[in-house]
């Protein structure tokens, strides 16, 4: 093809692209929800135990990614690699208060902070609520912990759980001395509990925003299902108990070292139980059923209050031009393994629920197996609202996915806590772990055992030496002590 000709060819293309996907002339907004400690137990990840039917809607109406997969399996830390699209760099990076750390406080740079703030920058409206970065209120020591991303940030001082919001019990109780237990079920209105309180502030906000001539970014951050697992009652009565299935992997995976497992310390040392389990110590089926249904409750829970969030998109219009996105910042374990938490580098922990609904979305409610990881977030974005990508991204565009969801993802997705690195390619999940001149590998095959039951690494020498040399190619001296 001469020249001028693919010139022509390639511009065409751009404007149909900028036209679907946002450009600046009319740019779409965007709604941003995340949801702590959602693992992917939706309906529409095809558990039918699951009550979840706006997000299960939702998901129908635009793309589910069955293999997105976070950075780091906590909260702080996989909300920095989300927000500012780069991986974390030593081990120490790996701190809840590591993005606070290093904005709270400091001018402006040149920069962006988070894609927050380069939408801000090119025409945006930015507004947050709820749990973003990683403190409940937004805050850090009194500051902004994202100071120049928002040009507002939803927060009342005088709620009744003041700093207390991601370990609420009802009516502003909070996690402390005399109140330990990991779930409550009271008979008590929805915004009885914080994120009940959220629904109706995103609620206010979206009939605000409607007047705005500006296009908005607005995140909401729903606590729950983090622990402690609680909800108005009604919403654990939406279970038959009876029903609740246990893991399908809930004993020690074979030959696994100890440096992989962990006694679920946040679990167990900071709320109060009946029994105490820890690595390789299963609680019993009776009680283990109760925290799973305590964990479907409060996902049910938080699917009512985005539910309310959408039908006031959509009662207000805004809809036709917002894009929506629902991000999991990592996932949970529910006894998997012996563990009740994440901090791990299995799959449970690893992955978690990510959705987009575009407007102009092709073949919606077709979900995708393509690799997709949460530093991808960034530049996504960046691609629907029309704004150029800055340098230095760790992430790709998952644009090819929205138009085609057999398109390719990542060949690799890499994930790392403390001193190990783990690896997925679409078949395989390798962790290594490395300290003091010690390595210990485990290494899973998903096509014969999605569960994670058995370490095959010593079986598949060649596998794993593929996965240490994709390691040297994409280690940019992240993790290092």
């Amino acid at each position: 093809m001469h020249l001028k000709r693919r010139l022509v060819v390639l511009g065409i293309v751009s404007i149909v692209f900028l036209t679907t996907y946002g450009q600046k002339v009319n740019q779409p907004n965007i709604l941003f929800i995340s949801i702590d400690d959602l693992r992917t137990e939706l309906g529409a990840y095809g558990n039918s135990q699951l009550i979840t039917p706006n997000l299960d809607a939702l998901a129908s109406q635009g793309r589910l990614f069955n293999n997105h997969f976070v950075q780091v399996p906590t909260c702080g830390p996989s909300r920095a690699c989300m927000l500012t699209g780069q991986n974390l760099k030593k081990v120490s990076d790996i701190s809840h208060s590591h993005l606070a750390k290093q904005l709270t406080g400091k001018p402006e740079s040149e920069y962006p902070e988070t894609f927050v703030h380069h939408l801000k920058r090119n025409g945006y409206y930015t507004v947050g609520m709820g749990k973003i970065s990683h403190n409940a209120s937004g805050y850090y020591k009194g500051k902004l912990e994202l100071p120049n991303s928002w040009d507002e940030f939803v927060y009342d001082p005088n709620n009744p759980w003041k700093q207390g919001l991601l370990h609420a019990y009802a009516n502003g109780r909070t996690r402390g001395k005399g109140e330990r237990q990991p779930y409550e079920f009271l008979n008590v209105k929805d915004e009885q509990y914080p994120d009940g309180m959220l629904a109706n502030d995103a609620v206010k906000t979206l009939e605000r925003l409607a007047k705005n001539d500006k296009p908005f970014f607005m995140a909401v951050g729903f606590f729950k299902p983090h622990l402690p697992f609680c909800a108005p009652k009604k919403y654990w009565d939406l279970y038959n108990h009876d029903d609740i299935k246990l893991s399908p992997n809930p004993d020690l995976p074979e030959n696994v070292s100890n440096v992989f497992l962990h006694d679920s310390g946040e679990f167990f040392g900071q709320y109060e139980h009946p029994e105490k389990g820890g690595a390789g110590k299963r609680l019993s089926n009776a009680y283990a059923k109760n925290v799973r249904h305590a964990y479907y409750a409060s996902v049910s829970y938080t699917d009512v209050q985005v539910g309310k969030v959408l039908n006031k998109l959509k009662d207000l219009g805004l809809d036709k031009n917002t894009i929506i996105i629902v991000w999991g910042d990592h996932g949970w374990h529910l006894g998997d393994h012996t563990i009740w938490g994440k901090h791990s580098s299995f799959e449970r922990a690893l992955k978690s629920t990510f959705l987009i609904k575009t407007p102009n979305i092709k073949k919606p409610g077709v979900s995708t197996d393509a690799l997709v990881a949460s530093v991808d977030i960034y530049p996504t974005i960046c691609d629907l609202a029309g704004v150029k990508k800055p340098i230095g991204l760790d992430g790709q565009s998952m644009i090819p996915i929205l138009e085609n969801p057999k398109a390719k993802g990542k060949d690799i997705v890499h994930s790392y806590w403390r001193n190990i690195i783990s690896m997925r390619d679409s078949r395989y999940r390798m962790a290594i772990f490395k300290k003091d001149g010690k390595e210990e590998l485990m290494l899973f095959d998903h096509a014969k055992d999605p569960n994670e039951t058995k370490n095959i690494a010593e079986e598949h020498p060649r596998q794993v030496q593929k996965f240490k040399k994709a390691l040297n190619q994409i280690d940019k001296g992240f993790l290092t002590n």
